[in-house]
């Protein structure tokens, strides 16, 4: 039995390193521009590909932690299936789940970076999707971005893990947070823990960027899940259970490249809830594997095994979980 499985596009990413840009920001938008010479040729300081997704990247933090994982995930049959069957192989997370189809093109992004943050420039498929016959046995699902056409899945995830008591975590893309379907707010109900950035949160309530994070949080936990998470970069992160509601500062580290730090952040917490941690406990691995990963390009070189977590939070035990 799996302690998790994961649903979600497997995407190659080739990370971009600017040496050169600006970055604009409005005083009324809460959003800033990445800026480039239109129609220069731009030099570069470093490439890099890698294989990335929230789906890959979430199982792959749960195996470091030494808990048995599976990807589910349909791309195309091509290099990038090839590529991602021997990266997850290698990371010990189980791939019979990763088909490949010849009508289905793999997920691609290309990831600028300047100044240690990240903009995508993303191509996922569509999302036709559906649970393998039988599904994974594991005690929780993790349930990433997908492009279009998700709506059956969520309806069978939803069923399957009612059925069999599974514990799923969810953090929705931007495709399902802009649609907001019935789907995406029933599978949101069924979920023990809800995952989304700032931006994403104010995004799901169709509220201002502004709104402030205890008003987000109340809001969000109406929509039914059990604990509700935000994650605000450089600020810190949030949890509201109904009742508590907790903050954690970010984990001192350096910052070189931002991309992979949210799913980073959700493996750790996720991860620490496997181990039998408490929502205290988990926010702080979160933020300790999200620093971890933002110190190298790409979103899985930095994750961390459970016990090395542990042993950097022995090491500054004066970083604690705030209650609120």
């Amino acid at each position: 039995m799996l302690d998790l499985f994961t649903i979600g596009d497997i995407k190659l990413d080739t990370f971009i390193m600017l040496p050169e840009a600006s970055v604009m920001c409005g005083l009324k938008d809460a959003g800033c521009k990445l800026c480039l010479d239109y129609g220069a040729k731009i030099p570069v300081d470093h490439t890099s590909s890698q294989i990335a997704g929230s789906a890959p990247n979430v199982a792959v933090g749960i195996a470091r932690m030494g808990k048995k994982s599976a990807v589910v995930s349909l791309m195309g049959k091509d290099i990038t299936h090839t590529l991602a069957v021997e990266f997850l192989k290698k990371n010990n997370v189980e791939t019979r789940y990763v088909k490949a189809a010849a009508s289905r093109s793999s997920s691609f992004a290309a990831v600028l970076t300047f100044r240690g943050e990240s903009t995508q420039l993303a191509v996922h498929g569509n999302a036709d999707y559906t649970l393998p016959t039988p599904p994974p046995k594991a005690a929780w699902m993790h349930i990433a971005e997908l492009g279009k056409g998700y709506e059956r899945l969520y309806r069978e995830i939803i069923a399957y893990a009612k059925a069999n008591d599974v514990r799923i975590s969810f953090n929705p893309g931007e495709v399902q947070l802009r649609e907001r379907k019935k789907e995406l707010l029933a599978l949101i109900n069924t979920s023990e823990v809800l995952f989304v950035n700032r931006k994403e949160a104010a995004t799901l309530l169709e509220v201002a960027p502004s709104t402030a994070i205890p008003s987000l949080l109340k809001k969000l936990y109406t929509l039914g899940a059990d604990d509700v998470v935000i994650t605000d970069g450089k600020n810190g992160a949030y949890a509201y259970d109904g009742k508590t509601m907790y903050y954690t500062p970010v984990f001192p580290g350096k910052r070189i490249e931002a991309t992979g730090a949210g799913d980073a952040f959700a493996s750790g917490y996720i991860g620490a809830l496997i181990h039998e941690r408490t929502t205290k406990e988990a926010l702080c691995w979160g933020s300790v594997n999200a620093v971890s990963v933002i110190g190298s390009i790409g979103p899985t070189d930095g994750l961390l095994s459970h016990k090395t977590i542990i042993d950097r939070l022995a090491k500054r035990q004066s970083y604690k979980t705030q209650i609120l």
